[in-house]
C-alpha cells in the first residue's frame, strides 16, 4: 500500500467521510515534516557555527527531506521515517559540509 502525504490516501480509513482528519496520522506525518526543519536549523546553528563544525543547511534539508519522504510513502510509519530522515540529514549536511564547507564562508 501507497501513503500520500498530499492528500493523505492510506493514511485514513477508505470508509472515512472526511479527508480532514485534524489529529489523525497524516497530520502526524506533515508535523514531523516540518519538526524535521526546524531540527535541521537546530543542528545547523548548534552543532555547526557553534562548534565550528562545517555543515550544510541546504544538503542536511534535501538530504533529510528524501530520507523522510520515501520511507514514509512506502511504509507509512511515522517514527521510523523521522529516524531514517534525521539520519541521512545528519549524513548530507556535514558530509557535504566537509567536501564543500558551510554556506555562510
Amino acid at each position: 500500500m501507497s501513503y500520500n502525504l498530499l492528500s493523505c490516501k492510506g493514511f485514513i480509513a477508505e470508509n472515512a467521510s472526511t479527508t480532514l482528519n485534524i489529529g489523525g496520522p497524516c497530520s502526524k506525518a506533515r508535523l514531523a515534516f516540518v519538526v524535521l526543519f526546524f531540527i535541521n536549523a537546530f543542528v545547523r546553528k548548534w552543532f555547526g557555527e557553534e562548534m565550528g563544525l562545517d555543515y550544510n543547511f541546504l544538503y542536511g534539508t534535501i538530504g533529510g527531506t528524501i530520507g523522510y519522504l520515501i520511507p514514509l510513502t512506502i511504509f507509512g510509519n511515522i517514527t521510523i521515517s523521522m529516524f531514517i530522515g534525521i539520519g541521512l540529514m545528519l549524513l548530507a549536511g556535514y558530509g557535504s559540509g566537509m567536501f564543500l564547507g558551510s554556506e555562510n564562508e
